[in-house]
């Protein structure tokens, strides 16, 4: 028996790096790409509105797919889904960087997103089930930290290569990443089950939540293309309802349900959930607004534009193994309501952005997000995982994922919808008062980001109020929860 601990000890640390390198190329290809947006915006001609495209269609695959792949995870073993995900994610990647023409790089951004939600899927399941209950906060707070030093890296390296060697050559930096974590993955992770009792696959339910989900994104965005006619929303909508509606009856009815709705009865997971789900809503204005408010009014390079990013993930690096410790030792709930309310702060400051702030101003504004999302991230995350049951980690960890998304997905359609109607509205006043066109846009584009920051901080504060309602938790070991930790991994190891 000691012999076979000091075998997972190595082992769980090889589970680590390998879950590790796929979190780090899926994120840092988000915050990549978000720097090139202007860059692609002029090469292919297209505004903010159709270059939202570009996040919206990758965030729809990984929101409408985290889910399916975790549960199939859970049914089929995580070693198959997670290794092909790197396959995945390396052919797209390469083609995103050859594509001639814009909508074939979104739909290539849709074909990265389905490799990206096989690793994210997967990931925060195989830490899990890696380590055990006292050390969950600790390594999840250590991923948190992978994904802190993969936003530092990513805008600096997307920044140097949008500027030195156009917006191709972002795609094409992480595949050498994505080839080492394919290799290390077929060699370190524990094989997967050939049992035969396995629960079925909600076919029917995965098919209503894609509908509803392709409904929902259609939805968003006619709504940020101000000139749509209403039927084309309208439609939309009912599909969204129709569809939703549908999913929430199977999944009621259904006896190995995709979602297991149960879960979100327990405080600990369904306030955590609503929790991160407003959280990154609010958020995603900052990403997806301030690399053009760098570029558009301070008239910052790319390469600069990058740098600007890179105080806030060296904040993260340090309040993510934070966060997860004190959650250990803690809870979950003071942790994460302070690091809400800091994210909230720093909402209503970056609202003060003007024409004439410096770069070391935007800075100062943007360090409140390194601090509160380490301290809210990783305890969420624990406090999500801690609360299902073992063989339901893959669908928490799916949801995690699926969760995050759907609110960065929203956040930011409607961030280009109210963006583009306060900018329009701005500008029109503006040039009525005789003012130059340059400088009427650029004050125009203020007004839009000044209503956005300030829109989210509201929703932001909503996060705090759910995050300190999700309760008290129990620190340390509690023999009466399922487990979820080392000891699976020993018992699947004997068995096998």
């Amino acid at each position: 028996m000691e012999s076979g601990t000091q075998k997972m000890v190595p082992r769980k640390w090889l589970c680590f790096i390998t879950v590790a390198l796929g979190t780090f190329a899926a994120y840092s290809d988000a915050s990549m790409v978000n720097i090139a947006l202007p860059s692609i915006g002029r090469h292919f001609e297209a505004d903010i509105s159709v270059v939202e495209a570009i996040v919206t269609f990758y965030l729809l695959m990984l929101t409408g797919l985290v889910i399916i792949f975790g549960r199939l995870a859970d049914i089929y073993g995580r070693k198959r889904l997670y290794t092909t995900g790197f396959v995945i994610f390396i052919l797209a990647s390469a083609l995103c960087g050859m594509a001639p023409s814009f909508w074939l790089l979104a739909l290539l951004r849709s074909l990265q997103g389905i490799g990206a939600a096989m690793l994210l899927a997967n990931g925060s399941a195989i830490v899990t089930a890696s380590f055990p209950k006292t050390e969950r906060g600790k390594a999840l707070g250590a991923l948190g930290s992978v994904i802190a030093i993969s936003v530092i890296l990513g805008p600096i390296v997307s920044g140097f290569l949008s500027e030195h060697f156009g917006w191709r050559a972002v795609f094409y930096v992480n595949v050498p990443i994505v080839i080492v974590g394919f290799v290390l993955g077929i060699k370190a992770l524990p094989p997967d089950s050939s049992g035969h009792d396995r629960e079925r696959f909600d076919v029917k339910g995965a098919i209503a939540y894609l509908a509803f989900l392709a409904c929902f994104l259609m939805l968003l965005n006619t709504l940020s293309t101000t000139d749509q006619r209403a039927a084309v929303p309208a439609a939309a909508l009912a599909g969204a309802i129709l569809f939703g509606a549908g999913f929430i009856v199977i999944e009621s009815r259904v006896e190995h349900p995709l979602l297991d709705t149960g879960l979100f009865r327990r405080r600990a997971f369904g306030a955590a959930a609503v929790s991160s789900f407003l959280s990154f809503w609010a958020t995603s204005a900052t990403s997806f607004l301030l690399p053009f408010y760098l570029e558009r009014v301070l008239r910052l390079s790319p390469t600069k534009s990058g740098y600007i990013f890179m105080p806030i993930a060296l904040f993260l690096v340090v309040f993510a193994p934070l966060g997860g410790n004190l959650a250990d030792r803690f809870g979950t709930r003071a942790i994460c309501t302070t690091g809400a309310l800091i994210n909230c702060l720093g909402l209503v400051c970056l609202s003060t952005l003007s024409a004439e702030t410096s770069a070391f101003g935007v800075i100062l504004r943007m360090i409140p997000f390194g601090i509160g999302s380490g301290l809210f991230q990783p305890p969420n995350n624990s406090s999500m995982m801690g609360a299902v049951p073992a063989n339901r980690l893959g669908i928490a960890s799916g949801m995690i994922s699926a969760i995050k998304n759907f609110g960065s997905m929203s956040g930011v359609a409607v961030t280009s919808l109210v963006f583009t109607l306060v900018q329009t509205g701005a500008l029109e006043r503006l040039r009525s008062t005789g003012l130059d066109t340059e400088a009427a846009e650029r004050e125009a584009f203020i007004s839009g980001l000044r209503v956005m920051f300030l829109i989210s901080a509201a929703i932001c504060s909503v996060a705090v109020i759910t995050s300190f309602v999700r309760g008290e938790e129990k620190t340390g070991r509690d023999p009466g929860e399922p487990v979820a930790g080392r000891l699976q991994y020993e018992t699947e190891q004997s068995a096998r």
